[in-house]
């Protein structure tokens, strides 16, 4: 497996400067989001209007799969994520929401929907919350990686 870590955002950008017209949306983890968060500063400096959703599950769940469920370095710092924007660019126009529950997730993609501002959506889910192929891929992509000497099998 090959993957790019970090480089959804700094994608964004890009394809928002290219055109400037569509309403661009991104789905991003927040390990991913942490290795390159500084764009998006450039994102609000430029007056971009993306929606961003961003699946805080506090670390590398992916990984997590793949090899080290319960080990530290899987887990990230836990940043106020929704208040991002407001720390790059306090006047920004880019609006932020957190959705811990199903309601607040209606709730906040009713509102994104209805407005032409940018919005920043923080999606907080348990670090070990997965979809049912992530589970069977992890430790399929462990064995390809490692083998049967491999860390997973003692």
């Amino acid at each position: 497996i090959w993957g790019a870590i970090g480089f959804t955002l700094p994608a964004l950008l890009g394809s928002m400067l290219a055109n400037r017209d569509r309403r661009h949306v991104l789905f991003i983890g927040d390990g991913s989001f942490q290795l390159t968060a500084q764009e998006l500063s450039t994102i609000l400096r430029e007056e971009l209007k993306p929606i961003i959703v961003l699946v805080n599950n506090k670390g590398y769940t992916i990984e997590r799969y793949i090899l080290g469920m319960n080990d530290k370095y899987n887990d990230i710092a836990d940043w106020q994520y929704a208040e991002l924007p407001k720390v790059f660019v306090p006047d920004t126009d880019m609006v932020s929401y957190q959705a811990r529950t199903e309601g607040e997730l209606e709730g906040a993609l009713s509102k994104i929907e209805s407005s032409n501002a940018g919005a920043f959506l923080e999606v907080h889910l348990d670090a070990m919350d997965a979809p049912a192929g992530l589970k069977a891929f992890g430790p399929v992509t462990a064995d390809f990686d490692f083998g049967p000497r491999g860390p997973r099998n003692p």
